[in-house]
């Protein structure tokens, strides 16, 4: 493929980048003004609809919730600091164990979108939990808050992605959000290349702390909170007790220094 010039994602108007590299044989481009990471290549449905797809890899509640509850349950409590019960729809709701606990733990009228039929089908078989096969550009509910975690890296158009959220929210409705951080720790120490979250046709887009508020702050809302997620921390789990306190200290010191592995932000829309 040759070396094409590349517009930036975020904001046309940013300077145009050469390619940076190559992975799994594809051009990655970083926009040198804002510093997005993008792939040269198109979404990719098919890798969605496999039962070894990583949110289906546990086959029981039990494994599920060792891999993803200290997760959902941190997110859960954000959420509930907003206050009420609000309805929340939870957008490319993958194995449905988020939808799960907002309604059974947190007594929330949550819904799950998913475009994956083999995720679906899982959620149903595994978990009990019916997800809406539904893209949510075409859904036409609204929700006091709307949820969507680490699906904006793979979709080609990310502000117009994060535009059907935010037609989905009621006026002064939340946008609860995560999206991999190339400023997290993993980065740093392998570098962008070998970084694991560089993975065409997996990720489409990586978003710097930069380059999402420009595209937050472009739909209007205001940003309520922003830190940093490492909730898996694989390492340690060997050496934790019951309670996590090990997981529970790596995560609130990487959070503390901006190095969590993923962007978690909360953000309201205008009330009118």
């Amino acid at each position: 493929m040759k070396n094409e010039q590349k517009i930036c994602i975020v904001d046309a108007d940013h300077r145009t980048s050469q390619k940076s590299f190559v992975k799994n044989d594809i051009d990655i481009h970083v926009c040198p003004d804002c510093g997005c990471i993008m792939a040269n290549v198109d979404f990719y449905q098919d890798q969605y609809e496999t039962d070894t797809y990583y949110t289906m890899s546990r086959k029981t509640e039990l494994a599920i919730e060792n891999e993803w509850g200290f997760r959902w349950r941190y997110i859960l409590k954000k959420i509930a600091e907003i206050g009420g019960r609000p309805s929340l729809l939870d957008v490319g709701a993958g194995n449905g164990y988020f939808v799960a606990l907002a309604a059974k733990e947190f007594s929330l009228d949550a819904s799950g979108l998913e475009v994956s039929k083999e995720e679906i089908k899982f959620a149903k078989d595994i978990l009990n939990v019916q997800l809406i096969e539904e893209d949510v550009s075409q859904h036409c509910l609204t929700y006091d808050v709307v949820t969507c975690f680490n699906v904006l890296e793979h979709v080609a158009d990310p502000q117009l992605f994060l535009s059907a959220l935010i037609k989905r929210m009621k006026p002064g409705g939340h946008l609860v959000l995560s999206t991999p951080n190339p400023g997290c720790i993993h980065r740093r120490v392998k570098g962008l290349k070998n970084w694991d979250m560089v993975a065409p046709p997996h990720h489409i887009n990586l978003f710097t702390k930069k380059s999402l508020n420009m595209l937050v702050a472009r739909e209007n809302l205001t940003l309520i909170d922003y830190q940093t997620l490492s909730t898996y921390i694989k390492f340690i789990r060997k050496f934790d007790n019951n309670n996590l306190v090990l997981r529970k200290l790596f995560f609130d010191l990487l959070k503390v220094f901006g190095l969590g592995a993923d962007h978690f932000l909360i953000a309201r829309k205008q009330s009118s």
